[in-house]
């Protein structure tokens, strides 16, 4: 499961490793547990901004 989670950091670009290794030092945890947060948190959003049912387009 750790192999995996490297794997994934691994192909986000320079830039966003390096964000995400400043954020973890400044949370005082791992790049792993820091990337962990970030998709917790997007998913969080994601779900917060889904419109109702029944809200469709037609």
């Amino acid at each position: 499961m750790a192999k995996d989670k490297e794997l994934a950091i691994s192909h986000l670009s320079l830039e966003v490793r390096e964000l995400i290794k400043m954020y973890a030092a400044v949370n005082e945890c791992t790049q792993i547990e820091m990337l962990e947060r970030i998709v917790l948190e997007w998913n969080a959003q994601q779900s917060r901004s889904e419109r109702p049912p029944g809200d469709e387009d037609e």
